[in-house]
């Protein structure tokens, strides 16, 4: 049987936490959601930055103080909130960041591939250039560079040029960066390289 939007707005709900969703949730759903696609559009066709950023503020999405969002930036409109920005970090055009995947024809996939929804967090002090893709639940550290049409599919780790299909880091950045980043945060993103990481980057990069 066909699922009706009722049900397709449930599956949505229940991913939220509501697990007996009532009518009046399906309707402040349905409420937030065209508010999202509403300030989308907004968006899309504005030529400030500053009230690009307020847009998909107002979708839901987290952005820091300082960041700058290119033109035809798509967010995640189901779970805007899920998504992210970290102050300072530039997001270039077209660039696509998602919080969840979901199949929306009827096909048999839908059973090995159901609705997720993941938190996707993206640093500070970040570069990604034009025409990106960032999976759900993927996150980037702090002072990365994503290049120009990059698919990023797992984390990032901090201070590294990123790039490919999908991508890999290609650069370690840390070395250009000592000194222009306070001491203790610098040894802070050292650490999770380290521990998270194992400092191990596919260009050979120097581990500190």
């Amino acid at each position: 049987m066909k699922p009706t939007m009722s049900d397709k707005i449930d599956e949505i709900l229940k991913l939220e936490g509501i697990d007996k969703p009532s009518k009046w949730n399906r309707i402040g759903f349905a409420f937030r959601f065209y508010s999202r696609y509403f300030f989308e559009r907004m968006a899309f066709f504005s030529r400030s930055n500053r009230f690009r950023v307020w847009c998909y503020r107002k979708m839901g999405v987290k952005i820091g103080v300082g960041a700058f969002v290119g033109n035809y930036v798509v967010f995640d409109r189901i779970f805007p909130s899920r998504v992210t920005i970290g102050e300072h970090t530039s997001i270039g055009d077209s660039t696509v960041i998602t919080a969840h995947a979901n199949i929306p024809s009827q096909t048999p996939l839908k059973k090995l591939y159901p609705r997720t929804m993941k938190e996707t967090r993206i640093g500070k002090g970040i570069w990604i250039m034009p025409n990106c893709v960032v999976a759900p639940g993927v996150t980037i550290g702090d002072y990365s560079v994503i290049a120009t049409g990059a698919i990023i599919t797992k984390d990032i780790p901090p201070m590294v040029l990123a790039g490919g299909l999908p991508a890999r880091v290609l650069k370690d950045l840390s070395d250009d960066l000592v000194g222009e980043i306070p001491e203790n945060e610098f040894s802070e993103l050292i650490r999770i390289r380290n521990d998270k990481f194992n400092n191990t980057f596919n260009s050979g990069g120097k581990s500190h």
